[in-house]
């Protein structure tokens, strides 16, 4: 699932997309760095895709088109991130839930929230890259709206709520598809 209502926002193919991290605010020590790691590892796992642009760490801030930050405790809620824009600085948030060691059930087997911070950042990552959760046009489940199918549909997806969120061979194949796919350009008649 792309689009984002009026427009299908992406990255200019063959765009490095920098991130930086903050450290401040964080739970723990060791909070920072092990986030930061988990999204570099997540990063690095779609750049490796080959599909069409890639990520890079920065060390400056400056440099960055996003930030990672800490954003406090939003109850049930991981991370957040954003879409592709023209804006100079973009946040992609890791909240509180996401530091949690409770262990959970899924369609998977058993988790920790701590131990899968890299397959949230996959998730992330893909809004990052212009992707809509899976179920973003289905009206019986949470309707987002404002999107439209390019590519196949897969309830495994990593862009689903199935967690831990695993990055499927129909996520890579779909963003390289996404990725070639020439732009769409409205013209208006001049009558």
């Amino acid at each position: 699932m792309v689009g984002l209502f009026e427009q299908i926002p992406r990255w200019k193919v063959g765009s490095v997309i920098n991130f930086a991290t903050y450290a401040d605010g964080y739970p723990a020590p060791g909070d920072a760095i092990y986030a930061a790691n988990c999204l570099i590892e997540a990063a690095e796992v779609w750049s490796s895709a080959r599909i069409g642009v890639t990520f890079k760490w920065v060390p400056d801030v400056a440099d960055a088109a996003f930030v990672l930050a800490y954003g406090g405790d939003l109850g049930t809620v991981l991370a957040s991130a954003f879409f592709p824009s023209d804006s100079a600085l973009e946040t992609m948030y890791v909240y509180q839930n996401g530091f949690n060691k409770t262990e959970r059930t899924s369609k998977r087997g058993k988790y920790t929230n701590y131990g899968i911070m890299k397959n949230v950042f996959l998730h992330e990552l893909g809004h990052v890259l212009g992707l809509r959760h899976e179920f973003a046009m289905n009206a019986d489940a949470t309707f987002e709206g404002g999107a439209i199918r390019m590519g196949s549909a897969n309830i495994e997806s990593v862009m689903s709520y199935v967690f831990p969120p695993v990055l499927q061979e129909s996520d890579i194949q779909d963003t390289q598809y996404f990725y070639k796919h020439p732009p769409i350009v409205d013209y208006i008649p001049d009558n």
